[in-house]
């Protein structure tokens, strides 16, 4: 018995270590594609999130909360983007928000960073779509599980949803349920953003 729970120890730390190896692959991956823009991490992080976000969060305070950095540190991205004429800033229809808004130069430059990761998705594309998915519905309960315990500040997934059902139906390709569309979720259909999104009671 001990040996079985060393051995699942060593496994999750190995586990752990991937994940950490691959998350440093990522953020190369960004410093690569952010500097060939002139642009840093985090500004390119703001420009991509602007090419999509709904306008309820395309403000400081939100973006601020979604990347998990302090408000004057958004702030100051945002003025060096505005510098670089890629974003101005509106008032809101309630006139107490500043929206921020992608110039037309803006839009291209979130184009051509739009495929910053693409060695990661050629790379998934060799796996097996089953595979694909498991490994999609593990790590969705992951970060689920770290949002709860305050480690990952914002989420928007399936796994963290009210209306999220979790083991709900015997097919193993298609095991919960969403109680707002009122169907099984196939595994491969998980969303990590969903515009419906209402966050579970922790």
């Amino acid at each position: 018995m001990t040996g079985d729970t060393t051995g699942e120890a060593d496994l999750d730390r190995r586990l752990a270590d991937a994940v950490e190896r691959l998350g440093h692959g990522l953020r190369s991956l960004a410093q690569r594609s952010a500097r060939a823009q002139g642009l840093s991490p985090l500004q390119q992080q703001v420009v991509l999130a602007l090419s999509w976000q709904p306008a309820a969060r395309r403000e400081v305070n939100a973006l601020a909360a979604e990347f998990d950095v302090t408000t004057p540190t958004l702030s100051d991205a945002v003025r060096s983007l505005e510098h670089k004429e890629l974003l101005t800033r509106s008032p809101s229809s309630d006139g107490r928000r500043r929206l921020l808004t992608l110039t037309g130069r803006g839009e291209e430059v979130a184009g051509e960073l739009s495929t910053w990761d693409e060695p990661l998705l050629t790379a998934l594309a060799k796996l097996p779509v089953a595979d694909r998915a498991t490994t999609l519905g593990s790590l969705l309960h992951l970060i689920g599980d770290l949002h709860r315990r305050g480690v990952v500040s914002v989420v928007r997934m399936c796994t963290t949803c009210r209306f999220f059902r979790p083991d709900a139906h015997e097919d193993p390709a298609a095991p919960h349920h969403c109680d707002l569309l009122r169907t099984p979720l196939p595994l491969v259909e998980l969303r990590t953003e969903c515009p419906e999104h209402e966050q579970a009671a922790v």
